[in-house]
């Protein structure tokens, strides 16, 4: 028998673009994405997919890096774009010549900084330059390793203060992890006032809801 010949319709990138947002809901990092998706869709309207190639990939690159975009930032769209066709070829909204084209396109230089560590001395200067809501998290912060926002998104009951540890459910990567703590952070946690009605350990007083970000305070301490 002769294989069978697949015939693909001429889909445009606003095609893949809503059939992408439906299928990133269901994806930790949607928020995110779905502002790339946005954007790119913003970018490339109703060009057919068959009209995708290295040099327009390219060509976006250099246009939104004179527009003032960081490396970063633009290699997370080039990226979205290309996971994109590579689910338009599961999708069978596109031929698989074309996302060979894509992919050729290669990412930006990321200019990263220098990764530091703070010195004991830094770190008790840090501690004692924090606002008194800052401080725990902090002390959270340097004893742990955990992501900012898993520390301000927090919850009672997810800390084990008499086994000695903090249990994270939902993490970036999708795995659960244990996250042990010492005595400092234990006595930090202990010296946080906590609230029946408030199920978060870092809160907004005011509101009774957690800490969207504390960048103000940490800059100032």
């Amino acid at each position: 028998k002769q294989p069978e010949v697949k015939r693909i319709s001429n889909h445009t990138f606003n095609e893949l673009a809503e059939q992408y947002k439906r299928w990133a809901e269901r994806q930790r990092s949607y928020r995110s994405k779905h502002g790339f998706i946005n954007q790119l869709a913003d970018a490339f309207g109703n060009l057919p997919l068959r009209r995708f190639n290295s040099m327009l990939v390219e060509q976006f690159q250099t246009e939104r890096t004179q527009k003032g975009n960081k490396p970063a930032t633009v290699n997370r769209l080039v990226a979205t774009i290309k996971h994109m066709f590579t689910k338009a070829v599961e999708w069978d909204m596109v031929e698989e010549q074309t996302l060979k084209r894509i992919r050729k396109a290669k990412l930006l230089e990321e200019n990263n900084r220098r990764l530091r560590f703070l010195s004991k001395e830094q770190c008790k200067k840090l501690i004692n330059t924090c606002d008194r809501h800052l401080r725990p998290i902090v002390v959270c912060a340097l004893n742990t390793g955990m992501r900012k926002g898993e520390i301000l998104n927090l919850k009672w009951d997810t800390v084990d203060l008499k086994h000695g540890f903090i249990l994270l459910e939902q993490t970036k990567n999708g795995e659960r992890r244990e996250i042990p703590i010492n005595d400092t952070v234990k006595q930090a946690l202990m010296s946080v006032t906590r609230r029946l009605d408030v199920p978060y350990v870092f809160y907004d007083p005011a509101t009774g809801k957690p800490y969207k970000d504390i960048k103000r305070s940490f800059n100032t301490a």
